[in-house]
């Protein structure tokens, strides 16, 4: 990543700080990659991506660290993917804690682990289970904070809107908010994370747990999650209105959780292990293993495969396969080769 160090002195005119504490950091990124999707007669697909970013941070005469940034990207998952990425969160960050106010994300499957496919694979691999996990929605207008106590670190999200990204009721009636918690503490030579989460005014709610620890001169990951999924309210609809101070009125319609293939309430669980280990200084390989299932009782095994061996400069190489087994819409093998770059 090349930073450039700015004068932003309007920025600092604000915050009361010296030029020299704020910054903003300029970073690219870019890929190609080829992929060889499942499906009977599928066409390999060529996928290619950039993206910029800009991250802004200053700090206060208190010593709190205040950050934000943007972002523009051409995403390699649609041939008109040209955005405007980021902007809707800023970040407080001082003694020991960071809270996050804006567009966060809850974690609704605790313990979850297995799935390591991401970029272009995951986009355009064509394989599709009809195993429903985690809830419908989990991210939205919401605060997020994360925080070291002792040896351990605690993280509580609350997303009070899902309806909503940057600007909307906080908590609305008829809207539909999410809270989770996580902590993660060190047990000797392992590393224990655990989870709980719930859809306010709902009977849905998760909770799971993972353990990490060097085995074999790798990395070993095991994790169980369970999802309690309610479709009773499924297709039925909510309507509130928010008046903004100058008179504004926006309407929002939400619609009630529904999770995707599932048709009954009731329990999905996901049981998975990940192992992570370096062949040399620049070669990596991580293998990953998952088994889910729903209260349709529907159930899939998968299983990734992923190597990467970087070329120095910030680029690096990729082979990515996942294998998918079970009740889904399409099963099989999907594989991706290709190159990242960091500039």
């Amino acid at each position: 990543m090349k930073k450039l160090t700015l004068a932003l002195s309007a920025l600092a005119a604000v915050f009361g700080v010296s030029s020299a504490n704020a910054d903003v950091s300029v970073s690219g990124s870019g890929s190609v990659g080829y992929i060889a999707p499942a499906g009977t007669g599928a066409d390999g697909e060529v996928a290619v991506g950039q993206y910029i970013s800009f991250g802004l941070s200053t700090t206060t005469a208190s010593g709190m660290t205040i950050s934000g940034g943007m972002g523009l990207s051409q995403d390699e998952s649609a041939n008109n993917g040209m955005a405007v990425t980021g902007g809707r969160t800023l970040t407080f960050a001082t003694g020991g804690a960071t809270i996050t106010v804006g567009d966060v994300e809850a974690g609704d499957t605790p313990g979850s682990v297995g799935g390591l496919i991401g970029g272009e694979l995951d986009h355009h691999s064509d394989l599709d289970s009809n195993v429903a996990t985690g809830f419908a929605d989990d991210d939205g207008l919401g605060l997020s904070l994360t925080t070291a106590i002792g040896s351990s670190t605690l993280n509580i999200t609350h997303v009070g809107n899902v309806s909503a990204d940057s600007y909307g009721a906080f908590d609305a009636d008829g809207g539909t908010s999410v809270t989770s918690a996580s902590v993660t503490m060190p047990m000797g030579a392992y590393s224990i994370t655990a989870g709980v989460a719930s859809v306010d005014g709902t009977t849905e709610s998760a909770a799971g747990a993972s353990v990490s620890g060097s085995i074999g001169g790798g990395t070993l990951t095991v994790g169980y999650s369970q999802q309690t999924l309610d479709e009773s309210a499924k297709d039925t609809a909510a309507s509130y209105a928010l008046s903004s101070t100058n008179g504004t009125s926006v309407t929002y319609t939400t619609t009630a959780a529904t999770e995707g293939d599932l048709s009954a309430d009731g329990d999905s669980t996901v049981v998975g292990a990940t192992y992570a280990m370096s062949l040399d200084a620049d070669t990596s390989v991580s293998v990953g293993y998952q088994s889910a299932k729903d209260a349709d009782s529907d159930s899939h095994t998968q299983t990734d495969v992923v190597v990467t061996r970087a070329l120095g400069g910030g680029a690096s190489v990729f082979l990515e396969m996942r294998n998918l087994s079970g009740d889904a819409a399409v099963s099989g093998s999907a594989l991706a080769v290709g190159t990242r770059v960091s500039f």
